[in-house]
């Protein structure tokens, strides 16, 4: 993956300003970055959780990568020239939620790409470590989102959109202004759409988890585990079994319930870390 991603960079500073190079070397970033580096981040957190050496590592790669694959799809976006002189030369971040609208309606179907990468990459950069004062920019990142599933959402698989709409509506509990019922209904068309198992992972995480539902949780993860994958999309879903995996493991951080055993089907996939911080306890003997 790295390789070919650096190949791809070598390309494009021969052709800088080809916007089909300019997407993939996005798309490529996009996923380094979520596939590799923030999975990476979150299972660290969980397992080495006093590890700040290891955890702040990476998480200057995950921006780096995160920030590079932004400017791939901000340069590809400032193609559209009614959308470049909106912005007058600026970016994203340093514009009001106000004049970012009239912006985003300059933009059409043939932009979706780059600003679903351009959202994507962004997002990313803002989950992996939020602040009070990058909280501020999540309206206009709702609102980017939104526009691309209004111009096309069959970007990335045609899953893309509904699994960033879901989980930007569902990160939030609902006493924060979540929207759990509505981040469902994203998750759910993008597992029609796609029957990939990553939606349901993203469901169990960012509805059940929100609602409480830890019977929905625990039985949706299982499910995940113990399911068949896709064989075209095999990077996909292992990614899925190992976050389905690591959050099985860690139910007790988000319900008040004890931890049990992961099943059997988690050992023989390739964990980095540790699922969890402790060994799960063997389970007590039954007295005969």
């Amino acid at each position: 993956m790295a390789a070919n991603l650096k190949l791809i960079e070598g390309v494009l500073r021969t052709y800088p300003d080809d916007r089909e190079l300019l997407l993939l070397a996005a798309m490529a970033r996009a996923n380094y970055a979520f596939g590799f580096l923030f999975d990476d981040l979150e299972a660290c957190r969980i397992a080495r959780p006093d590890d700040r050496v290891q955890q702040d590592r990476l998480l200057q790669q995950l921006r780096m990568s995160y920030g590079l694959g932004r400017d791939y799809a901000e340069r590809a976006l400032a193609m559209n020239e009614a959308f470049a002189e909106r912005l007058a030369g600026r970016r994203i971040d340093a514009v009001s939620p106000a004049e970012l609208q009239p912006a985003l309606a300059t933009l059409n179907p043939t932009d979706a790409t780059a600003l679903f990468w351009l959202a994507f990459t962004w997002g990313g950069a803002l989950q992996a470590g939020l602040d009070a004062g990058e909280a501020t920019q999540l309206p206009k990142l709702v609102a980017m989102v939104e526009r691309v599933v209004a111009l096309d959402d069959r970007v990335f698989y045609g899953v893309g959109p509904h699994l960033m709409a879901g989980v930007l509506k569902g990160f939030r509990s609902p006493a924060l202004g979540g929207q759990p019922e509505a981040a469902a209904q994203h998750f759910d068309e993008a597992k029609r759409r796609s029957q990939l198992l990553l939606p349901d992972v993203l469901k169990a995480q960012w509805v059940f988890a929100q609602t409480e539902r830890v019977d929905a949780f625990r039985s949706t993860l299982a499910s995940v585990i113990e399911a068949e994958p896709r064989a075209d999309r095999a990077l996909l879903e292992a990614l899925a079994k190992k976050k389905a995996c690591r959050l099985l493991a860690n139910v007790d951080a988000y319900f008040l319930e004890d931890a049990q055993p992961v099943p059997p089907s988690c050992r023989i996939i390739p964990h980095k870390y540790r699922l969890r911080a402790e060994p799960l306890a063997p389970p007590e003997a039954v007295d005969p």
